[in-house]
């Protein structure tokens, strides 16, 4: 762990280093400890935020509505419908089932360190501490809690086991239940240049089968998330919504913001495309990849739902987490570059807790966002690529 960050040990850092590597034994019981009270934490703020909206439309599934058809705000697959069962029995099940799922995401990332006590620390005090994720997560309970817990067990598995079944059944579960994830498919196909195309395969029969379930139970209706995907205008996190609604934006009220909004999906498509050639020319192996893919992908989309950004920073910590693991150190640009990414986040999110409503700064903060993230962009992947080199001579 002495060359994680490059030899970036501060003395805050320094001590709480010390302090786990002297306390190993009871490290567990006070993270377990500290889980518990976090957890009925959680279960006593009980509804906010999104979670609001996830009642009234589990309650007109219940009711025997159709989940999309009457609902211009339902975003979500039938994986949300799925739950409504669980909040009828009770209003907080899901939220349960959510803050577990955090749990799970923990586990995930201190098995994939190799049980490292000090890694596990410092990745337990970011994914249960830290004002991002304990507002999210805990407070506000945001179903993309458990997409990316499935996401990241099914990337876990995939790049640490080299399972495809298992692994694709999970994607294709995540993805019905918010869409986002089945973009990673091609990026954790490819491993250093070589594609599975067994994960792929089984993935297509996994999101045939659960889109013919969905067709049987609701016909065509759940295509109305795709309509309002594409359909929604900039928000928050995006630096789409800074250059159409910011007064600090040259851009702000012209027909080219408009048009970039309009052709958001085209630039997706080309970015991604972007990434997918650097990560098979450059033989990335398939995790560096997929974070790439992910945080690239919500740099430049134009929705920018803080929620959305749970997955993307459990992956940055997951990948961060790995290297510490392997011994690798993270040079001084890739480490300032995750540490401002997750700092924007922070700032944001303890902000816009107090003061969600005030147009002006949510306007802006697309713009520090998209320059954290392509800085960290840049970084994941001149890492990756001088690895690869490295690997060459």
């Amino acid at each position: 762990m002495r060359n994680f960050g490059g030899g970036l040990i501060p003395g805050a850092v320094g001590r709480t280093i010390a302090y786990a590597q002297s306390h190993q034994t009871s490290m567990p019981w006070l993270g377990a400890g500290i889980a518990f009270l976090w957890l009925a934490a959680g279960m006593a703020l009980g509804p906010h935020y999104d979670y609001t909206p996830y009642m009234v439309q589990w309650t007109r599934i219940m009711a025997g509505n159709d989940p999309w058809l009457g609902d211009p705000t339902n975003a979500y697959g039938p994986g949300h419908a799925l739950l409504a069962p669980l909040f009828q029995l009770h209003r907080l099940l899901p939220k349960l089932l959510f803050l577990l799922s955090w749990l799970g995401v923990f586990l995930i990332v201190f098995a994939a360190a190799g049980r490292d006590i000090v890694i596990g620390t410092f990745s337990f005090l970011f994914l249960f501490l830290t004002p991002f994720f304990f507002i999210l997560v805990c407070i506000y309970g945001v179903e993309d809690t458990l997409v990316t817990f499935l996401t990241l067990l099914a990337v876990d598995l995939k790049v640490r086991k080299g399972w495809s079944v298992l692994p694709a059944i999970l994607l294709t579960l995540a993805a019905f239940t918010k869409v986002y994830p089945l973009v990673l498919l091609p990026f954790l196909a490819t491993d250093r240049g070589i594609i599975s195309f067994r994960f792929i395969l089984a993935t297509l029969v996994a999101c045939a089968a659960a889109a013919l379930l969905t067709y049987a139970v609701w016909g065509t209706s759940v295509l109305y998330i795709f309509q309002l995907a594409s359909g929604r205008g900039g928000l928050m996190l995006s630096i789409f919504h800074f250059l159409s609604r910011s007064a600090l934006s040259p851009l702000a009220g012209t027909a080219l913001a408009g048009s970039l909004l309009v052709w958001n999906t085209a630039i997706l498509a080309v970015v991604l495309g972007g990434i997918y050639a650097v990560q098979f020319l450059g033989k990335m192996p398939a995790l560096a990849g997929t974070t790439i893919a992910m945080i690239g992908m919500l740099t430049f989309y134009k929705v920018g739902n803080p929620q959305y950004f749970v997955c993307a920073a459990a992956l940055l910590i997951y990948f961060l987490a790995v290297q510490a693991s392997n011994r690798r150190a993270l040079d001084r640009g890739l480490f300032f570059a995750a540490g401002g990414y997750l700092l924007v986040l922070n700032l944001f999110q303890s902000w816009y807790i107090f003061f969600w409503d005030y147009p002006p700064a949510s306007a802006f903060i697309g713009l520090p966002i998209f320059i954290a993230s392509v800085t960290l962009l840049w970084q994941l992947i001149r890492f990756n690529l001088s690895a690869f080199g490295a690997r060459r001579a």
